[in-house]
């Protein structure tokens, strides 16, 4: 079996090898993007720390933070690609065609969200647009799911961000025959794509056929297979073609010049700002329910300088907590606050934290009955230690 699968790789591989170098004007491409999301990279890394001083700020950075981990992964697809290594050159254009899609979308979401300019009533309708549109998306999927206590908790939410929009002056001013198609949850913006794309230099033109042509491999459509194989035998099996290169040359170049757009209007938008000197906070042993958050709200707050803790009220009883390691961005702890005072950890990173149970070393075991509630426990943010005690200690 052995002998049979290195044969079948020696196979691929050799196959892999067939065809020209690609041309120039891919190599450009792809050192256009290289060196794009390596400026990008630095770019993001000297903003951090610097405490958002509105929300436009704060989503600015998850935005862009996105774009950048797309723009990665579309260089570790791209063939010839600095930043893999790789047996064979894999030609497929139609799954770098979905990245570049989402980096549009993130694109427009950017510009729409962090950078037009408009009203403060207006932000704060497209922002619970998106809070709505995030919620109903989350009540279809937990239905789907059969997740009756997570849909549950999600329709209150859902009523609660409904009332934020209708007792804003701006949604009110609206055209009323909007209202409901808005209130429905099914759209996340004001405005169409395309407007809001041109908006944010985007021609409406390219706009519109690259959507298309990105959307049909997206979805498996007629159009992305149609053409496979007749007078393009070699598109579509990882072989180097004229059309494999020229779409692949297409979303290369294009995600290139929507992160250098979106980098120029974060330099604009954090302009002066430093990074300031961390609030520390001492070990959380006390409930985190605040009755003064709002549901659907986020608390975002830090922690220590490597950790931050971004809140938010599920219900009235409830609040959920991740734990955010700052340097990498990963999430390292979630846990549930109850009004009742009860506090479970829904998962954590055994790799980040170290543990100890009444003073000495936890087993596997033991850590499983801490995190199913039945150990107290204290949290060290600047240790990275979470003590647990047995009731019985």
């Amino acid at each position: 079996m052995s002998e049979e699968r290195n044969a079948s790789l020696q196979q691929i591989t050799d196959m892999g090898g067939l065809g020209p170098e690609p041309s120039a004007d891919y190599r450009a491409s792809l050192d256009m993007l290289d060196n794009v999301v390596r400026e990008c990279i630095f770019i993001s890394n000297s903003y951090g720390g610097i405490s958002s001083p509105t929300s436009r700020h704060f989503y600015a950075s998850v935005l862009f933070t996105q774009m950048l981990t797309k723009g990665v992964s579309l260089l570790m697809l791209a063939p010839y690609t600095p930043w893999a290594s790789k047996q064979i050159e894999h030609w497929d254009y139609s799954s770098m065609t979905g990245v570049a899609r989402t980096l549009i979308e993130l694109r427009v979401a950017f510009y729409y969200l962090c950078t037009e300019e408009c009203s403060d009533e207006e932000w704060n309708v497209r922002w619970n647009l998106f809070n709505l549109h995030d919620c109903t998306s989350r009540i279809r999927m937990f239905t789907a799911f059969g997740d009756e206590e997570q849909v549950a908790g999600f329709q209150a939410q859902a009523v609660e961000l409904r009332e934020r929009l209708v007792s804003n002056g701006f949604f009110a001013a609206l055209d009323p025959k909007r209202h409901k198609k808005l209130l429905h949850g099914q759209t996340a913006y004001l405005s169409p794509l395309e407007e809001i794309a041109e908006r944010a230099s985007i021609d409406v033109k390219d706009f519109r056929w690259l959507y298309v042509l990105f959307s049909s491999h997206v979805h498996a459509l007629p159009m992305s297979f149609y053409r496979i194989g007749g007078d393009n035998p070699d598109r579509g099996r990882g072989l180097p073609s004229a059309p494999e290169e020229g779409y692949s040359a297409l979303c290369l170049s294009l995600s290139a010049s929507l992160l250098v757009k979106t980098r120029d209007e974060l330099h604009r938008l954090f302009e002066g700002l430093t990074a300031p000197s961390v609030e520390r906070v001492p070990p959380v042993e006390e409930n985190l329910l605040d009755p003064g958050l709002t549901i659907g709200y986020e608390h975002v707050f830090e922690a220590s300088e490597d950790i931050l803790l971004r809140s938010r009220r599920i219900d009235e009883n409830t609040l959920s907590t991740i734990y955010i390691h700052r340097p990498s961005g990963a999430e390292v702890l979630r846990r549930v606050d109850l009004a009742d005072g009860g506090v479970k950890l829904q998962s954590l990173d055994p790799f980040f934290w170290t543990f100890s149970l009444n003073g000495g070393p936890v087993t596997e075991g033991a850590l499983d009955e801490a995190m199913a509630g039945l150990h107290a426990h204290r949290i060290d943010h600047h240790r990275r230690e979470i003590l647990f005690k047995s009731p019985d200690a």
